[in-house]
C-alpha cells in the first residue's frame, strides 16, 4: 500500500505536466521575409540626386542605371540601387 501511494505521489507531477499546453512557436519576423536585404532602410533616398549611400561591410549591393543593361539573376540578399542618367535614385530593392 505504501509503495502504491509513493508511486502515485511521484507520478502526479508528470501527469500534470502532460496536461499543460505546449507553447506556440515564436513568430518569425515578416520584415526579414519581405525585405531580406534591408532595402527599406534606404527608401528615404528614393527621389534624391546623388545621395550618399553607406552600406554595411559584407552587404552585397549594386548600383545600376535605368538605361543600361543589368543582369537579372535574383540574389535576395543583394541591394540594388537604380539611378537615372542624372544620378537621381529611382528605386531600392532586393535582387
Amino acid at each position: 500500500m505504501k509503495l502504491a501511494l509513493s508511486l502515485a505521489i511521484l507520478a502526479a507531477p508528470f501527469a500534470l505536466a502532460a496536461c499543460t499546453p505546449e507553447a506556440p512557436p515564436p513568430e518569425e519576423p515578416t520584415a526579414s521575409i519581405a525585405d531580406p536585404c534591408g532595402a527599406a532602410r534606404y527608401s528615404h533616398l528614393v527621389g534624391q540626386t546623388s545621395p550618399t549611400i553607406t552600406v554595411p561591410e559584407g552587404q552585397m549591393y549594386r548600383i545600376a542605371r535605368e538605361d543600361r543593361p543589368m543582369t537579372m539573376e535574383m540574389i535576395q540578399e543583394r541591394l540594388t540601387f537604380v539611378v537615372d542618367s542624372r544620378g537621381k535614385m529611382l528605386s531600392v530593392s532586393c535582387s
